[in-house]
């Protein structure tokens, strides 16, 4: 079949190529269509946190210049009706909580269960 090619059969691989390229090309589109919209989504989360942690997180320190201010973020109506909350102090007479992991976790699941 290869040792002889014809027009037909280069202009046929020509037109496959082509069909590939423009496949490959609406994918390629379709994906930094996909990864703008996620862009956008991370974008107004990091605005968001950004606000959240001004109001809850920087009381009392002086906001660093890597955060934007409060007024050019929009805030939705949810974070911006909510009243701070009171701070808790810890109760001294509270007892101590230690966690501790049992032994038994060492040992794999299945070879638990064939026993």
């Amino acid at each position: 079949m290869w040792e002889q090619l014809n027009r037909t059969d280069i202009e046929h691989a020509r037109q496959k190529l082509l069909e590939l390229r423009n496949l490959t090309l609406r994918r390629h589109e379709e994906e930094l269509k996909q990864l703008d919209a996620d862009e956008s989504e991370l974008e107004t989360l990091e605005r968001l946190l950004a606000v959240v942690t001004t109001k809850y997180l920087d009381r009392g320190r002086t906001p660093s210049p890597a955060v934007a201010p409060a007024e050019e973020s929009p805030v939705p109506a949810a974070l911006a009706e909510q009243p701070p909350r009171p701070e808790v102090q810890p109760d001294a007479a509270a007892p101590q909580v230690q966690q501790s992991v049992s032994p038994n976790f060492g040992i794999p699941l299945r070879r638990f269960m064939r026993r």
